[in-house]
Formats: C-alpha cells, structure tokens, sequence
C-alpha cells in the first residue's frame, strides 16, 4: 500500500514589482503542484489537507520549495483509488515532478526490488517496466499505450522517457542511437574523472582527443564533444567525412563513444554564421509578456532592428540576461548576439523610441554579446518571481573549476515564464584555428550545457520559441550556469537546448554584478 500527496510551494509575500505584468501561456498552463508517493515505512504519520509537509527526505527541487515544506493539496491511499483508475483530467501523473522516499540519483537503490519498484509502477496505467541506462542518467517508462499529458519531468530527481512496449510510440531512449566506435579501440584512459567534472578538465579532454584525431586520423575532423548523463560520449564530425566508427575509437577516457554528423543535430542555420546578420524573426503562439517595465531585470523582452534574409530590417525580439561587470567595475547587461542588429542598439519592445542600450563587447564564438546600458536605465539582477511569490537569489556566474553535475535548472523568458529542466549533457564546441576573430587559444573551445525540457509527447512546453535566446540558466543553489541559444525544433535530437556555459564570461573577465 502506497499513498500520493499533491504538494505545492507555500504562497510567498508577493513583491508587485518583482512581478510580471503579463503571466506568458506556457506558464499558466503548466503545472505548479507536485506529487510525493510515499509508504507507510517511508512517509509522514499524519497526512490532512492543507497541512504542510517537510519534502526534504523526498529530495524535491530547491528552486520550487525553498524552504523545504510545502502545502498538501490532496492525498489518496492506493489501495482505495489506484492512480490507474482516475479520470483522466485529474490523473495525478500530471505533475511536474514526482518526488520520492529516494534519491534515484544515488544507484545504490536498486529500482527493480521492494517498495522502490512498486512506487514507480504506481504513476503511469500500464506500466511493464521500469528500466534505466549505464549509470542511471534517467529513467524509462515502458507502457502498454501512452498516458494522456502532461507528463512529469523528473522522477526520484532523474529525468524521463516513457514509450509503449509493443507500439513505437513514445521516446524510448533519452539520446538518439549513433554509430559507435570499435570498443576494442581505447584512448585517453586516465586524465578525467566524470564524477569530478569540470569545463575546465572537459577542454583539456577535448584538447587531447582533437591531438589523437589529428595525428592519427587527420581526416577525421571532430566539431564537438558532448559528454552525457549516462555517462557516454558523442563525438560530431564534419558531414563531408564518411563514417567510419569501425575503425576509430570505441573508448575514450573508457567510456563508449558513438559519432554522428554535425547536420544530424540540425542546430539552426544561423549558429555558425557571423553574429547579427542575416536573422529570420520565427513566429511566436500564445501570450508573452511583452511589458515595458520602468526597472530591467533578467526575463524582460527586449528587441533590436536585425537585417533578413531578403535584407529587409525586421525587428527581433529576444530576453535580457544579467548584468555583469569587469576588472574596472564598467557593468554591462548579457544578450544574444544574433538577436542585436548592426546598429547596436537595444530596447523594450513596447517602447521602440526608447533606447536602453548599445551592444559594446562581444565575446567570441559564444553568441554572448555585453549591452552597455544607458545611465537612464535602471537594472535589477533579480528575475521574476513565480506564481508562488518566489524569487530566486543569484549568487554568482559559473567557474570552469566548479563541479559539473547532472542536474535540475530554471530559466524565465517572456515567451515561457519560469520554466525547469534538467541538464543532461555538456559539449565542448572546437572551432577551427583559421577561424576568422580567434585571438585567444582558450576560445577555440566553447563550453555548452545541453538542456532538457521534458518529453514532446507528454508536454506542451518542450519546444521553446526563439526569443528565449539569452536568457538565464541557474540551478537550485543560485549559481548561474549558463546562457540560452537555441532549441532544436526537428530531426532526432528535436527537444534538446543548448546554452553557452557561463564560464565562458568568466574567462573573459567578467563577474556577477551586485
């Protein structure tokens, strides 16, 4: 016998000028509860509605429950409503996250025995299987027929698939399958500690498989190097190379690795262009928050005057970053690259006559350009608070030395709100030596974290506009990780983000702003 408590994040003071004006579609329409699935060995003794409940033994997200409590919204004993025979718009598999007595994170509990198993097979109908990759990157679902959506995000604090057993429907695999190389074949195996990561110790790797590349198959030229949550290595090579894994490397640093071409990851057309030219605007749906607000802050809409493809100036709109400075104390606000026009100049995007800055320093290869502000303009480096009243404290930007973990994070755009993910992946980008604007040998490699928002099928939200670009990306203990690019909208990596580490300003001397 088991029993699920819906929780949500006790209601804040709300700031009302913390707050949005206009709540984006994404984020009304997605789930702001959560559900703890406990066992009379593994749970609270007394459960009643509207009574809190302490979730840090179920290791729930710190960003949607700061202060680890939370309000039980409702609760049901299985032996008396199994999830299975729920209406359909009240199944209590519609929630963000689903926490546990467990840290799924930690593989010595074993998710095929005892009271652990039952738990997982109690939140989708039909559930056949539980199962899981190398190293326990995630979880996957195997069920008789797809659930209706949306679907959680995380389970026990790992990220999901769910597919049907017979059907091929539904994403069995997290990472698309590639060709994998000769695991006879081993290089670097010693030198990187996966489980003391850093993107410090990830370049140096990356530096030593291009030199193995180069010396001993100088054909082969390798674009990137992506590092997963199952612990396994994808090395993307230049399309014009024909695959041939059964004769390079099976191993790197003894983990599998697998090659794919760069066009198998259709990143957009514009990454590899030089920055602010030739952007075409994409459609937006649904409401966005669009406000011109009297104090900047990270999230809000700001617009530049960028140049098409048929050369016609079209304005674009993308999400103001954080404001940083450098040695000298000159503060600048972060921004997407691609998304400021050649006349440099940035504003609201309801107020067009109104310039709030001009985009001063670029920082190469990283689509990170650095917005001097006009002295009108008054910024805060705090973002939005939720619909909770909770605002996030950042407390300062990433560092190539810090460990890199797996790991929940948060971004909050005009286009989507506050939105939660999960990192699943880190590349490091090689751009070549004769690349034009290369003037420091550290940026021939760029630190990317790879993002995942949920599954398409189950969740509405997975596919993110592209103004999202430049916002950003935090986890739960306010560390700025990062800065959004792009999403990828098609092909077999469709779902994935990528966002530029935010270890790359720190390279280029810069620090969080107070």
């Amino acid at each position: 016998m088991s029993t699920s408590i819906v929780i949500y994040s006790p209601q804040q003071l709300s700031t009302p000028a913390k707050k949005r004006k206009i709540t984006p579609s994404a984020e009304q329409s997605s789930s702001k509860k959560a559900l703890v699935l406990t066992t009379p060995s593994n749970g609270p003794s007394n459960i009643s509605q509207s009574s809190t409940l302490s979730i840090q033994r179920f290791y729930g997200p710190k960003q949607r429950f700061p202060q680890g409590i939370a309000t039980i919204v409702d609760y049901y004993t299985h032996s008396h409503r199994p999830c299975a025979e729920q209406h359909e718009n009240e199944a209590l598999w519609h929630n963000r996250h689903v926490l546990l007595p467990y840290d799924l994170r930690d593989q010595s509990n074993d998710i095929t025995k005892g009271e652990l198993r039952s738990l997982l097979h109690s939140i989708f109908p039909g559930t056949e299987n539980v199962t899981e990759p190398g190293f326990r990157g995630y979880l996957i679902f195997q069920v008789t027929q797809l659930p209706s959506a949306p679907w959680p995000l995380t389970v026990g604090g790992l990220p999901i698939t769910v597919s049907e057993t017979e059907a091929e429907r539904g994403r069995a695999l997290l990472f698309p399958r590639a060709m994998m190389g000769r695991l006879s074949l081993s290089i670097l195996q010693t030198g990187f500690d996966a489980t003391h990561m850093s993107d410090k110790s990830l370049r140096q790797l990356t530096r030593d498989v291009e030199a193995y590349f180069q010396l001993n198959l100088p054909t082969v030229h390798v674009i990137e190097l992506m590092f997963t949550c199952q612990r396994t290595f994808f090395i993307v090579i230049d399309d014009d190379v024909e695959l041939k894994p059964g004769s390079w490397p099976g191993r790197i640093a003894n983990y599998p690795v697998a090659y794919l071409h760069d066009k198998d990851l259709n990143r957009p057309a514009w990454i590899d262009q030089p920055a602010r030219q030739e952007v075409e605007p994409q459609p937006v749906m649904g409401i966005v928050d669009d406000t011109s607000y009297d104090v900047l802050r990270p999230g809000v809409m700001i617009s530049s005057l960028v140049i098409t493809g048929h050369s016609h100036p079209v304005t674009l709109s993308s999400t103001a970053g954080v404001l940083v400075k450098n040695p000298a104390g000159n503060s600048f606000m972060t921004a997407a690259s691609h998304a400021i026009g050649n006349s440099e100049k940035v504003w609201q995007s309801s107020r067009p006559a109104e310039t709030i800055g001009n985009a001063a320093v670029e920082i190469s290869f990283t689509d990170i350009c650095l917005v001097e502000l006009e002295r009108s303009t008054s910024f805060s480096t705090q973002t939005f608070e939720d619909s909770n009243g909770i605002v996030p404290q950042f407390i300062r930007l990433a560092t190539s030395e810090d460990k890199s973990d797996f790991e929940p994070c948060y971004l909050n755009s005009p286009f989507t709100g506050l939105l939660d993910s999960v990192i699943v992946a880190k590349s490091i980008k090689i751009r070549a030596k004769g690349t034009p604007r290369l003037t420091e040998e550290r940026l021939h490699y760029v630190v990317y974290d790879w993002l995942y928002h949920g599954q398409e099928e189950g969740n509405d939200g997975a596919e993110l506009p592209g103004g999202v670009c430049g916002s950003v990306i935090w986890n739960d203990e306010g560390v700025i990780q990062g800065f959004y690019q792009f999403s990828i909208k098609k092909g077999l990596w469709k779902g994935f983000s990528a966002c530029v580490s935010a270890s790359e300003v720190v390279e280029s001397g810069y620090t969080l702003a107070a």
